[in-house]
């Protein structure tokens, strides 16, 4: 997957050298959409990690001098490096896609494939994912012959996905993607990024994969791996502060001992619909902490952005903005 790389930038923190073997490695891979919520997770990972050094990878198809510029005012605070990956994606854009699964989820097979040959191993983090913990614990376990470390998905995906997959030993074992601690050796000695492109293109018995990469990443790892507690992947959504209205529930799901975030679904803390919400917190303090806090937030734009936004902003009693909101939604319906 080489050829899919353009050129790359390196923005050294203090040491200004890449100790890829000493660093601890942690991959992203984002479109132009997930660009501000990719810088706010590594600012969170930096300052709940401060005694911990890494190198941070992220492979995206856009980058402005303005965001490596902000990058750069960051990492001097740190000794740590970001290696910034640009893509040529027009082949990923062929694949398939989503309402909430853009090409952009196929560039941690690239990442995988790419680092595999400097690397051991490498933690993929979504840009949804906010750290507000420390790591170290999960850098330090031995990968040996499992694929990698993982957390369960949501026990509703657990008999659904064995049954479409026809993977009975899938039920109870599948994970989620949005973090993962990957053995690149196994990767590289196993074949795996032509055969997770075979996957995802749906040329293989599989047929049409559902869930995109992360359906192909289940079955190639054939739960050989280390299973992790929910505290690496707390898979959180805003959207359950339109069911509950209660907006303190949050913590019934993100603890004290969670140490990684991850907010799934289509409204995120970036969004300005979504960033005042308690549960937003963990974001929030990151951002306003980082070299972004005077950029804006993102707005609706996507029909389903616009679907959540004027729900929130009713429950937020912002009722002119929210009826609006309705209205451009319905009309962009038609």
């Amino acid at each position: 997957m080489k050829h899919f790389i353009k050129p790359s930038f390196n923005i050294a923190g203090k040491k200004n050298l890449l100790e890829k073997n000493k660093n601890f490695n942690i991959a992203y891979g984002v479109d132009k959409n997930f660009l501000l919520g990719a810088a706010i997770s590594i600012n969170s990972v930096l300052i709940n990690n401060i005694d911990t050094d890494f190198n941070f990878h992220l492979f995206t198809d856009y980058i402005d001098d303005e965001y490596i510029q902000r990058f750069q005012k960051m990492i001097t605070k740190y000794n740590s490096n970001i290696i910034i990956y640009l893509l040529d994606a027009e082949e990923l854009k062929q694949l398939s896609t989503s309402d909430f699964w853009s090409y952009a989820t196929y560039f941690r097979l690239i990442a995988f494939e790419y680092l595999s040959t400097n690397i051991n191993s490498i933690l993929y983090l979504d840009a949804d994912v906010i750290c507000k913990g420390n790591l170290k614990e999960l850098f330090q376990l031995n990968l040996a012959n499992s694929f990698a470390a993982v957390v369960l998905d949501v026990n509703n995906m657990q008999q659904s996905s064995a049954t479409r997959l026809k993977l009975t030993d899938l039920n109870g074992k599948y994970f989620n993607a949005g973090v993962i601690y990957v053995n690149l050796k196994k990767w590289i000695e196993n074949d795996l990024s032509k055969k997770s492109l075979e996957l995802v293109r749906g040329t293989t018995n599989f047929g049409k994969l559902k869930y995109l990469d992360q359906d192909a990443l289940n079955i190639l790892f054939q739960t050989q791996n280390i299973y992790l507690s929910r505290d690496y992947n707390c898979i959180y959504t805003l959207k359950n502060e339109l069911a509950y209205h209660d907006l303190s529930k949050y913590k019934n799901t993100i603890t004290d001992s969670t140490i990684l975030i991850h907010y799934t679904g289509v409204t995120k803390p970036w969004h300005t619909w979504g960033i005042n919400y308690p549960a937003s917190q963990f974001f929030f303090n990151s951002y306003i902490h980082s070299p972004w806090k005077d950029q804006p937030l993102k707005i609706a734009e996507k029909r389903t952005e616009l679907q959540e936004k004027y729900k929130h902003l009713f429950l937020q009693h912002k009722y002119v903005h929210g009826l609006l909101c309705l209205i451009k939604y319905k009309l962009l319906k038609k």
